[in-house]
């Protein structure tokens, strides 16, 4: 239990990423998940080699009681991966929209991943476009414009420019 009384939120200090909270997994885009999961099964990788050679030397206990929690938190953490990976892939929701169209399936991923209030927000933004388009193509159209012949003037020569075959000093 946290000292405030409340659960302490499950994380995992990555080096290229920071704290990563399971908690906003929901919200991380496919790639960034599998690059998250890449850095966490290092993370892995590393923390059971040390315990492995922690545990032949028979050496500080307490460092290895702190590399078992790291590595069962991380164990943790990458289970909760798997399953929002999962997850993503059996949601009906999306599975509809996307035998529908692509930007129906665009928008239910956006609805399952954007916080509420950011999803309300760029879909009444969105929405508020389109409605502006629709009273733009609703306009009265323009007149058509007429075209005015002018008329020629017969008594006028045509003008021919040709240039001199044998250029001499004349412009001199």
């Amino acid at each position: 239990m946290h000292r405030q009384g409340g659960p302490r939120p499950t994380f995992l200090a990555l080096k290229d990423h920071g704290k990563v909270f399971v908690a906003d997994m929901p919200f991380l885009s496919d790639g960034q998940l599998a690059n998250i999961c890449k850095e966490a099964s290092e993370v892995l990788v590393s923390l059971e080699r040390r315990i492995a050679e922690l545990e032949t030397l028979q050496g500080d206990r307490d460092t290895l009681i702190k590399a078992c929690t790291k590595r069962d938190v991380t164990h943790r953490f990458l289970r909760a991966i798997e399953e929002e990976q999962q997850q993503r892939k059996d949601n009906p929701a999306i599975r509809s929209a996307a035998a529908e169209s692509l930007p129906r399936t665009f928008l239910e991923i956006a609805r399952h991943r954007l916080p509420g209030a950011t999803f309300d927000s760029l879909l009444q933004e969105a929405l508020s476009a389109c409605e502006q388009s629709a009273e733009s193509q609703v306009a009265p159209p323009k007149p058509d414009l007429k075209v005015i012949s002018l008329p020629s003037s017969n008594a006028s020569l045509p003008v021919v420019v040709s240039p001199d075959p044998e250029p001499t000093d004349q412009a001199l």
